[in-house]
């Protein structure tokens, strides 16, 4: 059951059931332990496909920083965002439908088990005023056609005018849900073949990273700021995420591509820069920086200064996924080909 006694949905029983929904599809899940520490509650793989699950209980209540962590990690990590809601300011969301808050779709539980079990995918996107639906104009077009039914004639029984059924069917506008409902009785097309699903795993997510972001710079500490100058003098790039709720600190970038070739695949690496030597110890503070050097392939990295000490016990488990570099290996580096050679050798 998601309902609790008062009639709510709670967010954790939503995840509960999102993350049972997925095994049973045979996803592979990794579940966070806090819910707000991080810019998504489920990471999920099957296959080449890496999804983050959010659920937002208010999609017109959001946290910019967990909105540009979405953004930045699927952007970088070419995964794809599942937002799920409970509810906008007015209403509970409605099923088939998405919702678009700061370029990001967003649908409900249902839909995402239409899609999941029955490859149902929505096919209304929510405007203020009542939604609109995606038609297949050339679907529309054959079955009118078929049915003898000029778009003089349609455009009689809708009371709009002829032009408007020519960009329906030319796909320039979007009929509301309403007009398309009856459009769908006048046709009979009982089988909705002219709706057009739309593939929320297909989304494109624009999110334009600055690949030279510190961010403010008095939120880096004196040992992020050295560590800042040096990444900068070896000539790479990076991204500081202070507030944007991911699993790391820093991401590590070339500024150069390299076509075909291995180096290109070594970027973007992710990094913890922590501050205190007891956190690197701690299994639950590094546990999502291991699960996404498996999840996506990519280099994880801890950089500590150089009097860090990490503990005998917990040694062995830490470094053989994810290497530890010292400031002074970082300062005795000249270029991004020694970076990478460096990188590599703490990978053997």
């Amino acid at each position: 059951m998601l309902f609790c006694s008062s009639g709510k949905v709670p967010v954790e029983n939503i995840i509960k059931s999102i993350d049972d929904l997925l095994k049973k599809a045979h996803y592979e899940t990794f579940s966070v332990f806090d819910k707000n520490k991080f810019c998504f509650d489920l990471l999920v793989k099957k296959e080449n496909s890496i999804l983050l699950i959010k659920v937002f209980s208010n999609i017109d209540n959001l946290n910019e920083h967990v909105i540009n962590g979405i953004k930045s990690m699927s952007n970088l990590l070419k995964s794809k965002p599942i937002l799920i809601g409970i509810k906008n300011r007015y209403q509970k969301l409605e099923d088939n439908t998405i919702y678009i808050r700061e370029d990001l779709p967003f649908i409900t539980f249902n839909t995402l088990k239409n899609i999941i079990f029955n490859e149902e995918y929505p096919y209304i996107l929510a405007r203020r005023g009542g939604g609109i639906v995606f038609l297949d104009g050339a679907v529309m077009k054959e079955i009118r056609e078929e049915k003898s039914i000029s778009r003089k004639e349609l455009s009689e029984k809708l009371d709009i005018t002829k032009r408007t059924i020519c960009s329906y069917e030319n796909e320039n506008m979007r009929p509301s849900q309403t007009i398309a409902e009856k459009i769908l009785d006048i046709l009979e097309d009982k089988t909705r073949r002219m709706f057009k699903n739309i593939n929320i795993f297909e989304w494109s997510v624009k999110f334009n990273i600055d690949r030279n972001k510190i961010g403010d710079e008095q939120e880096l500490n004196p040992f992020e700021s050295h560590l800042q100058d040096i990444i900068s003098d070896i000539g790479i790039s990076s991204y500081w995420y202070k507030k944007d709720k991911v699993p790391f600190e820093l991401s590590i970038h070339s500024k150069h591509l390299y076509p075909d070739s291995t180096e290109e695949k070594l970027f973007p690496i992710f990094s913890k820069v922590p501050e205190e030597n007891k956190k690197i110890n701690d299994l639950k503070f590094n546990y999502f920086l291991f699960i996404f050097t498996h999840l996506f392939d990519r280099k994880g990295i801890f950089i500590v200064n150089n009097d860090f000490k990490l503990s005998a016990a917990f040694k062995n488990k830490l470094t053989k996924t994810i290497p530890i570099l010292k400031i002074k290996n970082l300062e005795e580096i000249d270029s991004e080909s020694e970076f990478i050679d460096l990188i590599k050798k703490n990978d053997n």
